[in-house]
């Protein structure tokens, strides 16, 4: 679960870097007091607009000639099994616009009675091959207004399997994951 947390923190962190300044026009760095030029501030954003926009144009294997996705699948030292939903992966991050704490799950089921996605569409979601997933996943994060937790989104597409799909599930239907309820005897 570590190897988890550590591939997804590492693809948020270049999402910032390189595809959340497309929307900002800075990375949160910046705007946390950094001073920068707005010559180069036009010019980073123009790059990571261009590289967005290539990512979600582009499919497995396209998507793995990009520079800054080759240095990071070598910062990550991701296996040739790893590379096709590692480039999926990017693919859909490519997406999100704006990085928020609550997964996509959560936001999926939406603040108010009438979900974002409906169940039928969840379970679908939730039950697709792994070749389908990527696709649903980006309709999915368009659905949810293009927000998300992107450190969340990217681990859990890289290991997408049984525990994370019961997560999804939980967190889908407001269930903390990891608590159990012990049941409590009943008193006749």
């Amino acid at each position: 679960m570590s190897e988890k947390r550590s591939i997804g923190e590492e693809i948020f962190q270049w999402w910032r870097n390189y595809i959340a300044p497309r929307v900002q026009g800075q990375s949160e760095d910046e705007a946390e007091g950094k001073a920068q030029k707005a010559g180069s501030r036009d010019a980073r954003q123009s790059a990571a607009r261009a590289l967005s926009a290539r990512l979600r144009r582009s499919t497995y294997p396209d998507i793995l000639f990009e520079p800054t996705v080759s240095r990071l699948v070598v910062t990550l030292g991701l296996g040739e099994h790893q590379l096709k939903p590692f480039a999926q992966t990017l693919h859909v991050i490519s997406f999100v616009r704006h990085n928020v704490p609550d997964s996509l799950a959560k936001r999926l089921k939406g603040a108010d009675e009438t979900p974002v996605m409906s169940h039928m569409r969840f379970k679908q979601l939730i039950t697709a091959e792994r070749d389908e997933v990527a696709s649903l996943l980006r309709r999915a994060v368009t659905s949810a207004d293009e927000k998300c937790n992107v450190a969340r989104l990217a681990g859990d597409m890289m290991f997408w399997g049984d525990q994370t799909r019961t997560r999804w599930c939980l967190d889908y239907f407001g269930v903390p994951f990891g608590s159990e309820k012990k049941a409590e005897p009943s008193q006749a």
